[in-house]
């Protein structure tokens, strides 16, 4: 059973999961009648998602002994050939039902998706910024790729995939600060190395700062009913004024460890929100 357990985190079930739940939420608000395009949609963010969870922990074997002991590849010894042809499987399956979409969402998943996924964990994801923003990139895109794949072009979801990119980036510059002892071992240069962890904090609330400013633009308020405002606020807002504040240089890896999963659950709710406001 264990093993079973650790099989299935392999493939970081909530992330899928959140994925999936991400362009149900986008189903819903443009067309929730259209169940077997839905299903095609969710299945490619399955396969897509899957194969790049498999290529994360194939790339960062070495960096997981010192950051994430407990992943599956550190623990369990995996011919390498094994994982290439499951991680080529999956992507080629989601590739393959991609041809069954609109051309606009097909377009999305096979010439932004599918290569900057691979492209990110070979290459990006080790220029500092330029890995997390791709990374961010990647994760909003659910939200215009389901639009796309529904009809076919993006005209609603565009405003919550600047959202959803710009909590998505703070979230990955905090990892980048957690995961600051592995990374250094492994020659791997981010943000926080580049720069230092305070200036990288100081970028963070920055950021931090214009993630607010932009949610309550008037696009967004007046786009959305009365109830937008207050959930934004004491669900993200305050949430995030909070982590901004208790960063500092000397900040413990555990409790680095609980903004991220902070800020995932943040991101969860802005799901939730843009539900209970359309």
């Amino acid at each position: 059973m264990m093993l079973f357990f650790s099989i299935l985190n392999f493939f970081r079930p909530l992330n899928i999961f959140l994925g999936v739940l991400t362009s149900l939420v986008v189903s819903y608000l443009i067309d929730p009648t259209n169940f077997l395009r839905i299903i095609d949609l969710g299945m490619i963010i399955i396969f897509y998602m899957a194969g790049a969870n498999a290529l994360n922990d194939l790339v960062d074997i070495e960096i997981d002994r010192i950051n994430k002991p407990h992943r599956f590849l550190v623990q369990h010894s995996i011919q390498k050939k094994y994982i290439i042809l499951l991680i080529a499987v999956l992507f080629l399956m989601g590739s393959w039902k991609a041809f069954s979409i609109y051309p606009v969402a097909k377009n999305i998943a096979l010439f932004f998706v599918l290569p900057f996924l691979i492209l990110y964990e070979i290459i990006l994801k080790k220029i500092p910024l330029v890995g997390n923003i791709i990374i961010s990139l990647l994760v909003g895109s659910v939200f215009i790729y389901t639009e796309a794949g529904l009809i076919n072009d993006i005209v609603v979801t565009w405003k919550i995939f600047i959202l959803a990119f710009m909590l998505n980036l703070i979230r990955e510059i905090i990892k980048d600060i957690q995961d600051i002892d592995g990374d250094n071992s492994n020659n791997i240069t981010t943000l926080p190395i580049l720069i230092g962890v305070y200036p990288t904090i100081i970028f963070l609330r920055g950021l931090s700062f214009i993630f607010i400013l932009v949610s309550m633009h008037p696009s967004y308020t007046y786009q959305y009913s009365i109830y937008y405002i207050p959930l934004i606020l004491f669900s993200i807002h305050i949430p995030l004024l909070y982590i901004m504040w208790g960063l500092r240089v000397d900040i413990t890896t555990k409790k680095l460890n609980h903004f991220s999963n902070f800020l995932k659950i943040m991101i969860i709710n802005g799901i939730i929100i843009i539900l209970l406001s359309h």
